[in-house]
């Protein structure tokens, strides 16, 4: 097959690593001629592409493609304009194109912060995070078949929880953890493409759901990482991103159900 990744970071490496792996030919846009070399380094076809900027985007090279991935990043710092610019320019990219399945990465931060079981229909628009909501929408107006897969919090390999906290008052530990690995990403994205998946929106977190101190405690022990100087109690909503819509339709077995195992 081959494959585009929009915006390719930590997880669309990952994934990229395994597709070329598998024989996959691959593509791939970053913002940094730096990482456009690292990423050519494995077997990508890579381009530089920043679509907070206008004018013309690069070409690259192709133009049909069996799937695109897009994983386009929305901060908490970025502001309206800025993201309704963003994913302008990442439509007016796209437009260029042609793909038979696509994939968006968004996040589960798109739900409020509440103590309650939340599934992908839980909530209407008018509660979800505004600037999230409008990354899924601009997309999807363009692309209605557009899978949206709303990613938890990303662990795996290099990526272990307890060192960031270590020698620090942690002040999340006593809320529910809604992480994902990035081994079961992959997985997922292979199995929806094995069933040709079009038009999804699905959650992709862990099915078991621990608290994020207990995540700290089992990481520490296992990758040798000192402790958090204390654990404050203020915060302990009990936020749980339910994977289950996409665990039936998939027929899908994590391999690593819970973030305790990572």
């Amino acid at each position: 097959m081959d494959i585009l990744i929009v915006g390719c970071g930590w997880v669309g490496t990952h994934i990229a690593t395994v597709l070329v792996g598998a024989g996959h030919r691959v593509w791939a846009t970053c913002t940094s001629v730096e990482k456009a070399q690292r990423l050519g380094a494995i077997g990508l076809t890579a381009t530089v592409a920043d679509f907070d900027r206008e004018g013309e985007h690069p070409r690259l090279g192709r133009e049909v493609f069996d799937v695109a991935i897009i994983s386009v990043p929305i901060t908490r710092k970025d502001g309206v304009d800025i993201v309704h610019r963003r994913f302008a320019g990442l439509v007016d990219f796209l437009d260029q194109l042609s793909f038979n399945q696509s994939f968006f990465f968004g996040s589960v931060g798109i739900y409020p912060k509440v103590s309650a079981t939340i599934t992908e229909t839980t909530f209407s628009d008018a509660d979800l995070e505004p600037k999230l909501l409008l990354g899924e929408t601009a997309l999807r107006a363009a692309y209605p078949n557009l899978n949206v897969l709303r990613l938890g919090g990303l662990f795996g390999f290099e990526r272990v929880m307890a060192k960031y906290f270590v020698g620090k008052v942690c002040e999340i530990g006593y809320q529910t953890a809604n992480f994902v690995h990035v081994v079961d990403i992959q997985g997922i994205i292979a199995a929806m493409i094995a069933a040709g998946s079009q038009g999804k929106t699905y959650n992709v977190v862990c099915p078991e759901h621990p608290l994020k101190k207990e995540v700290i405690a089992a990481s520490a022990a296992k990758y040798g990482h000192g402790l958090p100087t204390a654990f404050s109690e203020a915060d302990q909503t009990a936020k749980v991103v339910s994977p289950e819509r996409l665990i039936a339709d998939l027929d899908y077995t994590f391999e690593y159900r819970s973030p305790l195992k990572f």
